[in-house]
């Protein structure tokens, strides 16, 4: 979809079949409404059917042309989460209708310039959304063309537009992981996500190292390798690097890319085993930030590691009781094979202390305990320094893609003392989420690292203007903003 800046003039409003007015309670009024909608957007308002209650929605119709009245509430609340939903409803709204070219109308408000034309960016990307798959019938119509107006001075225009662009490239983005969330499994494939990578790092800006089946053994990633060993698909530990000419700090992204995950021996129920397709959200997520990397260009050095494997019962599968040793030496009793995600995850964290960043953070739809902690509405957070902690609740709360810090003690670390290993992968079923993180910290050394678990929020949220269902692509935005508090 091509998302362009408007200004502030009207002339390209009579030529858009569909025109979103974003209105707050106190803009419900004639000289706030742009001349040539006045009319047509005063007779909800006159008669009641529209007050500017938040995300509230009215249409009406002026000749051929429609238009929708987007409430964004209390002028003095209105956060960038209203304008992204607000912005989202317009152009879904037009897909509904068939409408392939709309414009947005927005004045300036408690929000920022550059937070708002982010947000509008943001919104209008991911409620163009559709996913057809394998569908055969014809596509859903899409929204191709958007042209956001906003008023305000010349400083504001200049701040609205840069955010407006960033926002754009950000929703892509997002949208990217959503598609590789939603595809099948037998189309997602670790073959499938290396394909992928390659895309994303076409061009050379990116930097691609696919370490394939010969070279892991060779150099002991004996996680990702013993999760893949009764899968008839090959397991791929992907590297990606952005290094721009000047950076200050740098930071390892690290994305769990379990392809579909039926528990192994540790087989799971057959009801729902289909929405494993989702366990490579993480992963999804990483690659996904690097499309958003490739257009914006942050002076931050960013390292993705990105373990592929698929988890399947078989011959050659690992059984419980099983050791692995873990890339950097540990070893780990296998008490649990639905327990692969942290083992996959072992192996990243090795290789990510030999890089050494300033930061390292994970990404992984990691337990169904977090998701019975937190639900739907926010992604565990699990977090070894200070400063990280900070800028993640930031960037998330920045992003609308809220964190919830969960404690991360050494306690939860002796359920997972092994009689053969070093550890064993599961502990009891009380607290698994903070077990799992325990865990994952014993593989972290000293990185400054955070753990994400992002099984409540990858997919299956809660429906709105932004979400239909399926994956959602979380993580995405949140770590953009991380990245550019880094610069």
């Amino acid at each position: 979809m091509k998302v362009g800046f408007g200004g502030d003039g009207e002339r390209e409003l009579g030529r858009s079949p569909l025109v979103g007015l974003l209105l707050a309670t106190d803009a419900t009024r004639p000289r706030s409404i742009p001349a040539a909608l006045r009319t047509a957007a005063q007779l909800p308002i006159d008669a009641k059917d529209f007050t500017g209650r938040e995300l509230e929605t009215a249409l009406a119709y002026d000749g051929k042309r429609r238009v929708l009245l987007v409430g964004l509430g209390d002028p003095k609340k209105v956060t960038p989460e209203t304008l992204r939903r607000a912005a989202a409803a317009v152009v879904r709204r037009a897909r509904q209708m068939r409408i392939d070219r709309c414009a947005v109308v927005v004045a300036p408000g408690s929000v920022e310039p550059a937070d708002a034309g982010r947000s509008i960016g943001e919104g209008l990307e991911l409620g163009n959304y559709v996913f057809h798959g394998q569908k055969t019938d014809a596509p859903p119509a899409r929204v191709r063309d958007v042209a956001v107006h906003f008023s305000g001075s010349p400083a504001q225009r200049r701040a609205f537009r840069a955010g407006l662009v960033q926002g754009s490239a950000v929703g892509q983005a997002q949208c990217f992981a959503r598609d590789l969330g939603n595809q099948p499994a037998n189309v997602a494939t670790p073959r499938y996500l290396v394909a992928q990578a390659r895309k994303v790092a076409r061009g050379g800006r990116v930097k691609l190292k696919v370490v394939a089946t010969a070279e892991l053994r060779r150099r002991g990633f004996g996680g990702v390798l013993g999760v893949a060993r009764g899968s008839a698909e090959p397991a791929f530990f992907l590297e990606l690097e952005w290094r721009p000419k000047r950076s200050r700090r740098s930071i390892c992204l690290i994305g769990k890319g379990i392809t579909f995950d039926t528990g192994g021996i540790s087989l799971k129920p057959p009801q729902g085993m289909e929405e494993m397709k989702f366990d490579m959200c993480g992963a999804a997520a990483v690659l996904a930030t690097f499309h958003a990397i490739v257009a914006l260009q942050p002076r931050v050095h960013v390292w993705g590691l990105v373990p592929c494997a698929e988890n399947m019962p078989g011959g050659r599968a690992i059984k419980p009781g099983d050791v692995l040793k873990t890339y950097g030496g540990q070893t780990v009793e296998v008490t649990n094979t639905d327990a692969e995600g942290r083992l996959v995850l072992a192996d990243a964290l090795g290789r990510a202390q030999e890089l050494a960043p300033d930061f390292a953070v994970d990404l992984a739809t990691l337990t169904g305990a977090c998701v019975v902690a937190l639900g739907h509405r926010a992604s565990g957070l699990f977090c070894n320094h200070a400063e990280l902690t900070d800028k993640l609740r930031r960037a998330g709360d920045e992003a609308g893609e809220r964190l919830w810090p969960l404690p991360l003690w050494d306690d939860y670390v002796e359920e997972m003392r092994s009689t053969v290993a070093d550890l064993k992968n599961s502990g009891t079923r009380y607290g698994g989420a903070a077990t799992a993180a325990a865990f994952l910290r014993k593989f972290a050394g000293e990185l400054a690292w955070a753990h994400l678990d992002i099984a409540g929020t990858a997919w299956d949220t809660p429906r709105n203007e932004l979400y239909e269902g399926g994956a959602t692509g979380v993580g995405v935005r949140m770590l953009v903003r991380l990245l550019e508090s880094l610069e």
